[in-house]
């Protein structure tokens, strides 16, 4: 299945390097804070558009049925897009990215370098300044989970069989709760290794 690449430009972005290094304890959002903002997290018939509306940005052929094997393909489509492009950003920019570095990606609507990196400071800025790249990675984070759940409780021949898209959303709103969609979608290894299987998402 061929990648739709996410087009996103770089919003008007300048960087000065700071004479001292933020601490992993200036991460925007604590564990507290983010479960208060994530408050409005849909449930019920809310959850169901959601996933409806979801699934069809994914698939916009609103005629066609989908499986839930294609939602594990979208799930890889949509990470390898975002790591090429960001990787490509972030080179542009001029940060280290031969540096192995991690990403706390936060619901709330953040996304920061966990541990150290030597321009940890410069890519905590390039997604301050770039809000569209934290929603990208957590429809993809967001996908992913879909993909699980339904790899965890399917057999194989349910996984390939075609559902329209209100069908399938319905089954997520019954196997799923907002708060496992909505969840922190942990740490992902990012740059430095191989686009896709260097993503590693622990949920």
């Amino acid at each position: 299945m061929a990648t739709q690449p996410i087009e996103q430009a770089v919003q008007g972005y300048t960087y000065r390097r700071p004479g001292k290094a933020a601490s992993d304890s200036e991460f925007p959002l604590g564990p507290e804070q983010s479960k208060n903002r994530r408050e409005d997290a849909p449930s019920g018939s809310v959850l169901r558009g959601y996933l409806r509306d979801l699934l069809s940005a994914a698939f916009p052929d609103e005629t066609a049925q989908l499986t839930f094997a294609d939602v594990e393909v979208r799930h890889g489509e949509l990470l390898e897009t975002w790591n090429d492009e960001v990787k490509d950003d972030l080179e542009s920019l001029g940060a280290d990215t031969a540096t192995v570095f991690r990403l706390l990606y936060d619901p709330a609507g953040s996304v920061a370098v966990a541990g150290e990196h030597p321009d940890k400071d410069m890519i905590n800025a390039y997604f301050t300044a770039n809000p569209d790249r934290v929603r990208q990675l957590g429809r993809a984070l967001q996908f992913g989970k879909l993909a699980a759940a339904a790899r965890n409780n399917l057999s194989e021949r349910d996984m390939t069989r075609p559902l329209s898209t209100d069908a399938m959303a319905w089954w997520y709103s019954t196997n799923m709760t907002s708060h496992s969609l909505f969840a922190p979608g942990g740490v992902v290894v990012g740059a430095g290794a191989a686009p896709y299987k260097g993503l590693d998402i622990r949920v």
